[in-house]
């Protein structure tokens, strides 16, 4: 079984890395399709694959600054994006988002096939699981590239407004065009509830790059939080933590750094990173030449734990080794922005105190013992603005601070995102077309026969 699921590994790969044919170019089938749960297994669990999610999303953000050493011979494109300007990626340029996003949906397309080939002569019991987490990797490739290369759902527009390519079967001839964006989410919705169904309700404590039913439930949620349906999120949010719930106390962690920096850490839900192979940001942490914000870095007060956890002591710090267990960030999924989302959502229904009780449970094991005060909130206002801020500092370069500000911009929490480059202030203003950046050339150009088309400026 370990060599015919090589086989396949090596004839995916092969596949996944001729980048050009990813989306766009006819591509057979009958060798690739895994014929047993063992090999399906194997490419479900294939972490050069579905470990990577999205940079750009972090480029974007207001959570680092760039020293001049590492502005120095940056690709265009990449110092284009940093500092809000427009742009197109060169024609042969290589967009790990956007491959590493459609690689997933390839290899999880796959597996679904042969799932469905397999019903019937298969106990459901082996066959379900394997369904669920291909569902769940596909809904969070699809997720994940449209926080970059689409505008941020908004209900009003949903229906007109332009979203991303949806690869959803081996089928070559499958016709390929952006759908909407209200099309986009709720394919998202609709492959993470069949995952809901599936997936086993435990997390299997060696393999956190296996989904399970609080995982699903807790991206159903990010996603309704994306969204601006505080409703579903929410419900979303309690239906994972009754599945799993468990927070680290840092207070035992500046004790022993491995009780976080560890790939089967008890807070996280499902593990995922942002790209290391040709990845501008990524060498740019380990030559300590991407630097914290020092707007965001005075946020931490004393006795937080968090700035010691989080980030080296230094006036111009450093990011630290976090929840996956390596230099690059984490972009999965974990108890902790759980226990945010309920506070926002209960926040934005008015009941202050549930709100202000999630945000304090989760505090008190981020505090230095003895030293946390609760915070209070005199209205749902006040505590919303509370819960935002410990947002940002809790979920600190997750790859969801774009992801934030591109939906606060729907509510009256809107604001620019700022950053000034060698003495000159760039700006992104709130629903500005530029927070979605360009479909790569590689993929229009590829496309001729299809309905893919560039995004307005």
């Amino acid at each position: 079984m370990k060599y015919t699921v090589a086989i396949i590994l090596i004839v995916l790969q092969i596949t996944a890395c001729q980048k050009k044919d990813l989306l766009t170019e006819k591509q057979g089938t009958a060798l690739i399709v895994p014929t047993t749960p063992g090999d399906m297994q194997g490419l479900l669990d294939n972490e050069d694959v579905f470990g990577p999610t999205t940079s750009l999303n972090f480029i974007c953000a207001d959570e680092f600054y760039f020293t001049d050493a590492a502005l120095t011979g940056m690709k265009q494109s990449i110092a284009n994006a940093y500092r809000y300007q427009r742009f197109n990626f060169e024609d042969d340029e290589v967009v790990p988002d956007w491959n590493n996003a459609y690689t997933q949906a390839y290899y999880t397309n796959n597996v679904l096939a042969g799932i469905k080939k397999l019903r019937g002569s298969i106990d459901d019991k082996i066959l379900n699981p394997l369904e669920g987490d291909a569902y769940f990797k596909r809904s969070f490739a699809f997720f994940n590239v449209a926080q970059v290369f689409a505008l941020p759902y908004n209900a009003a527009t949903a229906a007109e407004a332009t979203g991303i390519p949806l690869r959803l079967t081996i089928d070559p001839d499958e016709g390929l065009k952006r759908r909407t964006i209200e099309v986009t989410y709720d394919t998202i919705i609709n492959d993470l509830l069949k995952a809901v169904d599936l997936l086993p309700p435990a997390i299997d404590q060696l393999h956190r790059n296996r989904s399970c039913k609080p995982a699903a439930y807790a991206l159903l949620a990010r996603v309704y939080l994306s969204m601006g349906a505080w409703g579903q999120a929410l419900s979303a949010a309690k239906n994972s933590l009754a599945g799993y719930d468990s927070l680290i106390d840092f207070n035992a962690v500046i004790a022993n750094a491995t009780l976080l920096v560890s790939a089967t850490n008890a807070e996280t839900l499902y593990q995922s990173k942002m790209p290391s192979d040709d990845d501008v940001l990524y060498d740019a942490i380990v030559n300590r030449q991407a630097l914290v914000e020092p707007t965001l870095l005075a946020l931490y007060k004393t006795g937080d734990l968090r700035r010691t956890v989080f980030f080296t002591r230094s006036s111009t710090a450093g990011f630290k080794p976090g929840y996956y267990g390596k230099i690059e960030p984490f972009t999965g999924l974990g108890v902790a922005e759980l226990y945010l989302i309920m506070a926002e959502c209960l926040a934005r229904q008015g009941d202050v105190n549930n709100a202000m009780y999630y945000l304090n449970k989760l505090l008190k094991s981020r505090w230095k013992a003895g030293q946390y005060i609760s915070y209070t909130a005199a209205s749902p206002e006040d505590a919303l603005n509370v819960i935002l801020q410990e947002r940002r500092k809790e979920l600190v370069f997750r790859g969801l601070r774009y992801t934030d500000v591109r939906r606060l911009n729907q509510t009256p929490q809107s604001h620019s995102l700022l950053r000034t480059v060698q003495g000159n202030t760039y700006e992104l203003p709130p629903n500005d077309l530029k927070f979605a950046l360009p479909i790569p050339e590689q993929v229009l150009r590829l496309s001729k026969n299809s309905q893919i088309k560039q995004n307005e400026y």
